[in-house]
């Protein structure tokens, strides 16, 4: 292969990369909008809900603190967004990595054009 058809090879998986890392971070995106819709209406619930008719402190709170309806879905819905939120940035990351390498295929596929023109 000579070094313009291997530039261009690079270019094109180069730009395939960001495209598949854009459409990876629009997944992301929904996920994180997502989790963060569930997280919202659980905060909304909790802060509409009734006082819990169990008395503070009894043997079945002690036993089974978690297991509050309100307080389970809470770190549920945490632990959602928190995923969602790694998901996303890790897609942007990789994102950017791939704009940077299709950046340095298309400069130096630039340079291979103007070292060209000269001679």
């Amino acid at each position: 292969m000579s070094k313009r058809a291997e530039l261009e090879a690079a270019l094109a998986k180069a730009e395939a990369d960001w495209r598949k890392a854009n459409d990876e971070l629009d997944k992301a995106e929904a996920e994180r909008k997502k989790a963060l819709a569930v997280w919202d209406k659980i905060v909304t619930d909790r802060r509409n809900a009734g006082a819990d008719r169990r008395k503070p402190g009894s043997l079945w709170d002690r036993a089974f603190s978690d297991r509050r309806k309100a307080l389970a879905d809470r770190r549920n819905a945490e632990i959602l967004r928190d995923k969602a939120n790694a998901a996303w940035d890790k897609a942007r990351a990789d994102r950017t990595t791939a704009r940077a390498a299709w950046d340095k295929a298309r400069a130096a596929l630039d340079q291979l054009n103007r070292a060209e023109k000269k001679t």
